[in-house]
């Protein structure tokens, strides 16, 4: 069974990955360290029109400076929201793969439920938390009685 780590898009700075960002892709770094055989997924579109680079591009850049190998990456350049993240993953492994996913302590719950929606089951990987992530913290706990009742995922 072939075997993955997606790592979910996120805040970028230029193009350049954010501190957040850089949280995800060092996780998944030590994820693919530990797991020779894995390939990464990095999943994220261009969201802003000066956006140069799609998030996947940057972490793919991200990564290979970390010394994974360029044929352990696959780009999923489409998704703009988690729920196409798992969606258009979905669709770019095999049906009996295993994958886990990464994402930020504070974003794992709703992931989660988004992942089930997306008809999935993938494993979670949760990325560190900095300080730096307090405004998206604070956005979950808005956001988490919402993706309870449905309203949004």
């Amino acid at each position: 069974m072939a075997e993955y780590v997606l790592i979910l898009g996120g805040p970028i700075e230029g193009d350049l990955p954010s501190p957040l960002l850089t949280e995800r892709i060092e996780t998944g770094a030590a994820f693919l360290a530990a797991h020779p055989s894995a390939k990464a997924v990095v999943s994220g579109g261009i969201k802003g029109e000066t956006q140069r680079l799609s998030e996947a591009q940057i972490m793919k850049k991200a990564l290979l400076a970390r010394g994974v190998a360029e044929d352990r990456i696959i780009l999923e350049e489409q998704a703009l929201t988690t729920l196409q993240n798992f969606e258009y993953t979905k669709q770019l492994v095999e049906p009996d793969a295993q994958v886990t996913f990464v994402t930020n302590r504070f974003h794992i719950w709703r992931s989660c439920r988004i992942c089930r929606k997306a008809g999935v089951n993938y494993q979670p990987l949760a990325a560190p938390n900095g300080a730096h992530s307090l405004s998206f913290r604070i956005r979950e706990c808005f956001l988490r009685p919402l993706a309870f009742f449905g309203i949004i995922w």
